[in-house]
């Protein structure tokens, strides 16, 4: 009869721990599925803010054309274009540099970085305002992620602490295969990971903060 209790008992304990474990399978499921469904919903919300963007960025240039120095909204466009940027790197980080789905946010982000960017250059030269722009080229490949990811810092650092009225940073990876790209890529010669363009002077490599920080034009 003992015998018959022990037996029973380890059955109700084998079958509750079956049961436990099976639940915690189905929660780490449905949990999984909660995560990629909100994954999903972001991805879709930045690629909406995407297309938008480029659709006022474009309406400005043509609004530019005509008033290149009597607006700052190109400025004001900047902070948002930058925030849009903060998103895709948020998601980039959850998903992975080379997930497909970053990978297609990031084409359309290099086209609004690389419109913007022509936008104030044109307003720049026009307008004879003091201005740094910064084109950044980086490539996630294994060999060069560690030295774009600290030149990446770097300059992030120094467009914060002078601000956006006085600096802005493009960064552009190299590896998207986006024509826009290529084309910047040849005009300055880009053939090395990271390369840094600072009002048009090209910068090769790593280059330290202070270094940097020289080269602005104030």
């Amino acid at each position: 009869m003992a015998e018959y209790k022990e037996r029973k008992i380890n059955v109700l304990k084998f079958v509750s721990v079956l049961a436990i474990t099976i639940l915690i399978f189905v929660a780490g499921i449905l949990f999984g599925q909660f995560l990629t469904n909100v994954k999903s919903n972001s991805i879709k919300a930045v690629d909406q803010e995407l297309l938008f963007e480029l659709q006022d960025i474009q309406v400005q240039a043509q609004a530019a054309q005509d008033f290149p120095c009597g607006s700052s909204e190109l400025f004001v466009l900047g902070s948002r274009i930058d925030d849009l940027g903060a998103k895709i790197t948020n998601l980039e980080n959850q998903l992975g540099k080379t997930d497909e789905r970053i990978i297609a946010l990031k084409r359309p982000y290099s086209l609004l970085l690389i419109q913007h960017y022509l936008l104030i250059k044109s307003r720049v030269e026009r307008c004879g305002e003091k201005y740094t722009l910064v084109l950044f080229f980086y490539s996630n490949k294994p060999e060069n992620i560690e030295a774009g990811e600290r030149q990446g810092y770097i300059l992030g650092y120094l467009a914060n602490k002078y601000g956006y009225d006085n600096v802005k940073v493009y960064s552009l990876d190299g590896d998207l295969d986006v024509g826009a790209i290529d084309v910047l890529e040849e005009r300055y010669g880009i053939k090395v990971y990271p390369t840094t363009v600072i009002n048009d002077k090209v910068f090769v490599g790593f280059h330290d903060r202070d270094e940097l920080e020289r080269l602005f034009s104030w």
